[in-house]
This record gives C-alpha cells, structure tokens and sequence, in this order.
C-alpha cells in the first residue's frame, strides 16, 4: 500500500510543482509592472495550489524558489487595491511567514490609517472654559486688581499649580513649610515701557505665594487661527495630488491596452484574441490550455495561452512561434493540427484543434496496466508520430502520457510547444532541462541538444508505464527520479507483469539504454511493434471461443 501511494505521489509531485511556480512568478511580475489585481488572483491561484509558505521550494530540475511567503504578498496587494482590513485578516493568518515581511506590511497599514484619519481639533481651541471663567483673587491677597485696560495689563507669569494656604494666617520659615513661600511683588505701575524685561529670581521669603494672575477674557492668548486651516489644506493638498498620480496612471494604462491577464477574476481570463474562453482545460509548467470558441465562425478550439512571465522573454516567444511554425509543417493523423497562431498585445496564443476524449495520464491514473493489444497499439501510434515529427527534423522533447489524447480517432501527440527544430541553435541554458522527470531522457538532463533517440527513450517509458502500471524510476523528490534514469538499470517489464511477449521485453529495455546511440531506430521501433501486434493478433484468434 505504502507502495503504491508513493507511485502516485510522485508524479503528482513533479507535475504539480511547475503549475503553482508559474502562478507564483506571474505575480511577481504583475506587481514588479503595479498591475495589482492581477498580481492578486496570480498569488491566490499559487497558494490554492500550494497553501504551505516556505523559505525555499524544490522545482524540477535545478531550480529552487526562495521566499515563496504568498500571504504576505497577497496582504501588499490588498493594501494596494485599497483593502486595509483585507490585508490585516491576511496578516493574521500569515505567522508562519517571517516577521520582518508581515511588519512591512502592518506598518504601511498603520500610516495609512495615520493619513486618512480625520485631524482633532487643538485643545486649547475646544476649552471655551478657559476664556469665559473670570479670575479668582487668591485668598489673603491685598493686592488690589490690576487694571483692565490694554496698557495697564501684565505679561502673564508661568502657569504653576496654585495652592491655596491656610486661611488663619501666612506661614514663617520658622514653622516648617512644606514648600517656602515668596514676597508679593510690588504692584504694577501704571505705565509699562514698550519692553518688559523679566524679573529677578524671587529669593526664599517669609511672605505668602503671590495670587496667580488671570487676564480678562478679552486678552487671554489665542492659538494662532491658521494653524489648523494650514494643516487641513495641506492633508487635502496631499491627498489630491495621490488621486491625480493614481487617475494619470489608469489613464496610461487605458491607452496602453488592455493586458490579458494570466488569472482573472475567477480563474479565467473573458477572451483571447478572437476567441471567447468557456474552461480550462488543463495548466502546464509553460502555458494554459483553454476550451474556446471563435467569436465569428464559432469553431470551437483548444487555445494554448503561455503564462505571463514567460510570454514577456524573447526567446519564448520565439519558441512559442516556432511551435505554430511546425503545426504547418507537421500534418500527420497522430499529430494534434494546429489552427491558428496569433498574438495579441505582444503577448502571443495557439488555437489547436479540440479533442474529445481522455488523456492516457487519466487511463493509466484510473485502470493502472493497460491490455497488451491496446498498449501496442498506443505505442505504434505514437511512434508513427514521431516518426514523422522526425522526419522532418522536429523533436518532441517532453513525450509523456499527459501529452497524449485517445480520441475516436486514435491516439494523438499533443503539445509541441518545446519541441525544437534539430538544425535551430537557439537553445540556452535557461532552457538547459526541459521535459518531466518520470519521462526524461539521462542526455536531456545534462545537454542543451538532444536528438530523436530522446523521444524514442520517452516512448520506452509510456510503454513500461502502459505495461505495468508504473513508471520504471519512480521517488520522493524530481532530483532522485532524475538521478535514477542516469545511474540505474531499467527493470524488466515481465518481472513485474508476467505475460508480455519476449519481443516486446528486450524493445523496452533497449528503448532505455542509458546511451541513446544504442537504442534503436525509428524504423526497427516500428518494425518490431508491428511483429508483437500481429503475434498478439494471430494469439487471441487461435484462442479457443466461450
């Protein structure tokens, strides 16, 4: 049982692990480009299908991502699009994450809270209490009022707590006060010069403290009145001048075009090109694959649309025009027929022809081993396919059972779209490993350019797979599938399913030699499955009938 559930384990692993790094990095250049809704739904499509954050995360290959922390991208997003409480419900769900990344984002929401706020009024200017009390005297003072003209008033002293001393009489030093009283000044003259200087440092005296003196209302200070104009007008000043940069941005972007973007709203993108989208069909590590019908004539298709980060590096579009180019020079009864290249605001798309019927990834997922005959079968078509694809010096390059259909009219090879044309030299080391781990060749992990006997070791594999029930090197990770199909010698088919022909045994295994010019050519491959299908054909009518 443990068995089986790594079996099928790992080639959900390998091929799950391209499609949520591709969501990832379309959203990654969606927000490098500002375009915040699509940097949005491109994270969430990449936590659906990987929920767990992780410093770093095994791609196939040789590749590994750093930093795949997708709360806390999709709460920048949030805080982007205007959605501070979204951002926050999806900081609190993001501990997991690194602290430093979530306090970024947590204090951008605090400022922008501290921006919007509405400004509170001056306490001075809220307390109208203080202009209206009239002035107390301070019990046991003889110093009569001053006056209350303009000329005749004092600056106002210090504001200190004022205490109110026993009313029987005035403390002397000599009886311990608490706190030593001072000399009443002298009473104010009539006429002040224009400058008043301060007073002299009161010293320690025996006098009660002075009453604490109180202007009238109509000469209390008042809080400069432009102040809290000033700082209003700015905030609004401020906040028009966010409005006008945001309205000239989607101004730019309207002229601009519309961007097709690669996760819209529901997961679906509305039209690409000419073409209406209806549903997805299937996502892969370079493009998706959608049901669509041509706005006019209505055919209907399958529409290859590549993600958005790699339809923004020239040497895929130039690989993803090359696959149109060979659709018009492929035209085989095994091979899907391509319909229509175009290309639509730089970023380009395929219309193929739509199949109905299921993958050979969904026949072996639910029945496991296939019947001998149709595992012929499926074998002679595809190696017809690629015969021809050889022929005229095309190479598959990721030949698996995902990539092909069983329609009522046989098998057909799809997706070309790294096929590479044997005498084009223009493959580089971005490109150094292209294909799946279960049915990749051992050359195709450590050259740039592989050759027809690739494809042949991709077929020998599927048929191991059809054979059996399992691919012949499976693991835990893509790095020990890969390091299996390099070291280790193929199983035989018979061991694990006794009956297969011995014919049909020693191609399978000469398919997988370790060296691809020891295995054989496209015209013995065809040869020799022509020979075990009659062999099965003359078996089965020689059986004995009921």
């Amino acid at each position: 049982m443990r068995r089986t559930a790594l079996l099928l384990a790992a080639p959900l692993l390998a091929q799950q692990q391209p499609t949520f790094h591709a969501a990832w990095q379309d959203g990654l250049d969606a927000e490098r480009s500002g375009h915040w809704a699509e940097a949005l739904a491109a994270y969430r499509r990449a936590r659906e299908l990987r929920p767990t954050a992780a410093a770093r995360v095994v791609i196939y290959g040789n590749n590994l991502l750093l930093g795949y922390y997708p709360r806390t991208r999709i709460a920048r997003c949030l805080l982007e699009l205007g959605d501070p409480a979204g951002a926050e419900a999806e900081l609190r769900l993001a501990q997991a994450e690194p602290f430093a990344e979530r306090e970024a984002v947590a204090r951008r929401i605090r400022d922008q809270r501290l921006r919007t706020a509405p400004a509170q009024p001056s306490p001075q200017a809220s307390s109208p209490e203080r202009e209206t009390t009239p002035p107390s005297p301070h019990v046991g003072s003889t110093t009569p009022p001053p006056s209350t003209t303009p000329k005749d008033a004092l600056p106002e002293p210090p504001k200190e707590p004022t205490r109110q001393p026993a009313p029987e009489r005035p403390l002397q030093p000599s009886e311990g006060s608490a706190e030593p009283p001072r000399i009443t000044p002298p009473p104010a003259p009539t006429q002040l010069p224009d400058a008043v200087a301060p007073p002299p440092p009161v010293p320690d005296a025996v006098a009660p403290p002075p009453p604490v003196y109180q202007a009238p209302p109509s000469e209390t200070p008042r809080p400069l009145p432009w102040l809290p104009a000033g700082l209003g007008a700015a905030a609004v000043l401020a906040l028009a001048w966010v409005w006008a940069r945001r309205s000239a941005r989607k101004v730019r972007l309207r002229q601009s075009g519309p961007r097709t973007p690669a996760y819209a709203p529901g997961g679906l993108p509305a039209a690409v090109g000419p073409y209406r989208i209806e549903r997805l069909l299937g996502r892969g590590g370079f493009a998706d694959t959608f049901l669509a019908h041509h706005e006019r004539s209505g055919q209907e298709v399958a529409l290859k649309v590549p993600h958005l980060h790699r339809s923004d590096d020239p040497e895929f579009r130039a690989r993803f025009h090359q696959e149109a180019e060979l659709g018009a020079l492929l035209n085989h009864p095994h091979l899907v027929r391509i319909l229509d290249p175009g290309q639509e605001n730089a970023r380009p798309y395929l219309a193929m022809e739509y199949l109905r019927g299921q993958g050979l990834d969904e026949r072996l997922g639910r029945e496991g081993a296939l019947p001998l005959a149709e595992c012929v079968a499926i074998a002679q078509a595809v190696a017809e396919a690629m015969t021809h694809a050889h022929t005229h010096g095309v190479v598959h390059r990721d030949l698996k059972p995902g990539n092909i259909m069983l329609t009522e009219q046989g098998p057909k090879v799809m997706d070309l779209g790294i096929a590479r044309v044997m005498d084009a030299a223009t493959v580089t080391s971005t490109y150094a490993f292209l294909g799946t781990p279960l049915y990749a060749a051992p050359e195709a992990q450590l050259k740039t350019h592989v050759g027809p006997a690739a494809d042949r070791y991709s077929l020998g594999v599927i048929l191991f797979h059809m054979l059996t029930g399992e691919p012949p090197f499976v693991g835990e990770t893509p790095f020990e599938i890969l390091h299996r199909h390099r070291t280790e010698p193929p199983p035989r088919p018979s061991l694990h399913r006794p009956g297969v022909p011995p014919l049909l045994d020693r191609l399978v295994l000469r398919l997988l030699d370790k060296e691809p010019d020891q295995r054989p050519e496209d015209s013995e491959v065809l040869r020799v499955l022509a020979e075990v299908a009659e062999g099965l054909s003359a078996t089965s009518s020689e059986a004995p009938l009921g």
